[in-house]
């Protein structure tokens, strides 16, 4: 063999191979094992395991469960068997299992084999199949072979009734996902086996539905097929999203939307659910991440949520158009909330501190104007040290000085008698509150760097 070995040597003597091996990131990705990492040894990401060494006992049960591991994205691990290793893997279990005794007798109860018969893997498959199909059917009338006979356009139309069908309500989208989950689990259980062949097409289209659902699309086809179906909801949102801040993910800005041009689409199309979806999630995103921003503005995630309650009980198409009305009523009543940040003169988090403190009070111009610029100074002070503090929350000593800089300066400079002491008791709180959770510490905070 021409293998030259020292360069391997030399990384095995000069490099960390096991934190590397551990790293999901890093690109060393293939090792051969001796002895050494067969046992004892856990990676959670690790996915597949070739057996080409004779183990038993609990050896093969210890190096079986390198693969085993529970790692986020991971469905299962992989154990490739080139020495026939089943027979020595079933006397394993049979010890272990019975807690070590291997004297036989006592009536013990012999485990679970940990393979499965391919003929009870198939029938599990085909269960899997026939739950997704039956549910597509009877709850929400669409054939899956309409889906698989269709081509070229024709295709496409049946993808919209698809997706449009499996939308119409939450209830539905959830369900369907979790059986399709279960078909594609089913179905990985018998790979590489050729008895998939067979299963392909009903799997394949259960799996472009969910794909798009998900909106984790890998293929061009489905890709294709999702910018069709969402061609003039798009068109509307061109301009909606803004460039992320540090270590934020897009942010939505519904403000840019174009109802006139949705609502006509709405309207005439005949998928009307899939609209409402598009259109409700981006609404839901963006409502979280105003909540979050700014606790006073919960009221318009409670009336989001009434809303979606109310569509998620009923079916039919009038539903499904007042639920569109009503969510568009609601982008436009937070744009008015956006429109009057803007005329305060203020940011989003002086806007949110602002908030807090006029909660449930009827000011006057002057009150109101001498209210803004508390808010302001309160929070220009806090962030010049105070809140650069690494992780100041979780730091009692700073914690408690963040605190008490807000009582005092609330009780100092808030209009008596408009704010009576439990009002500042209260306001405080609340600030405090927003300030732990919404500012990190180290400059960082929800609405960036400061």
């Amino acid at each position: 063999m021409d293998l030259d070995i020292e360069p391997h040597r030399e990384k095995m003597n000069t490099q960390d191979l096991e934190t590397r091996f551990k790293d999901e990131d890093d690109p060393f990705r293939f090792v051969i094992v001796c002895a050494m990492w067969i046992t004892g040894f856990d990676v959670p990401t690790l996915s597949t395991l070739y057996l080409d060494k004779p183990l038993k006992s609990h050896t093969l049960m210890q190096a079986i469960a390198r693969a085993n591991r529970i790692s986020e994205g991971k469905n299962n691990g992989l154990i490739v068997d080139y020495i026939e290793t089943y027979t020595a893997l079933l006397d394993a279990l049979a010890i272990y299992g019975s807690g070590g005794d291997e004297g036989g007798g006592g009536g013990v109860e012999k485990p679970e084999p940990p393979v499965k018969p391919k003929e009870e893997l198939i029938k599990q498959l085909e269960e899997a199949l026939e739950a997704t199909e039956t549910f597509l059917q009877d709850e929400v009338n669409f054939d899956l072979q309409e889906l698989i006979n269709a081509d070229g356009l024709h295709k496409l139309a049946a993808m919209e009734k698809a997706v449009n069908a499996v939308y119409t309500n939450d209830e539905t989208k959830r369900k369907f996902q979790v059986l399709a989950r279960e078909v594609f689990k089913k179905y990985k259980a018998l790979q590489p086996d050729k008895v998939l062949n067979q299963y392909a097409p009903r799997k394949n289209a259960i799996d472009v539905i969910y794909t798009a659902i998900e909106d984790n699309i890998e293929s061009a086809d489905v890709a294709d097929i999702m910018r069709k179906i969402q061609n003039v909801v798009d068109e509307s949102i061109e301009n909606m999203v803004a460039e992320p801040g540090h270590n934020e993910e897009k942010i939505i800005d519904l403000s840019g939307l174009d109802f006139d041009l949705l609502e006509q689409y709405f309207l005439k199309t005949k998928n009307k659910n899939i609209v409402v979806q598009s259109l409700k999630d981006k609404v839901e995103k963006q409502l979280k991440r105003m909540v979050e921003r700014n606790p006073l503005t919960v009221d318009y995630y409670k009336r989001y949520q009434e809303i979606i309650e109310e569509y998620n009980r009923g079916k039919d198409e009038v539903v499904i158009k007042e639920t569109f009305r009503k969510l568009i009523e609601l982008v436009n009543s937070y744009s008015e909330e956006e429109a009057d940040t803007k005329r305060e003169g203020l940011t989003d988090e002086q806007k949110a501190i602002f908030d807090i403190l006029r909660h449930g009070k009827k000011l006057e111009e002057k009150e109101k104007n001498e209210i803004k610029k508390i808010s302001i100074k309160l929070l220009d002070e806090l962030k010049k040290e105070k809140l650069k503090v690494e992780q100041w929350a979780d730091k009692s000593v700073t914690a408690a000085a963040v605190f008490n800089y807000v009582n005092k300066t609330l009780f100092e400079v808030l209009p008596y008698p408009t704010y009576q002491t439990d009002d500042i008791d209260l306001r405080t709180n609340l600030v405090y509150e927003h300030l732990k959770h919404q500012y990190f510490g180290g400059g960082m905070s929800i609405y960036g760097q400061y």
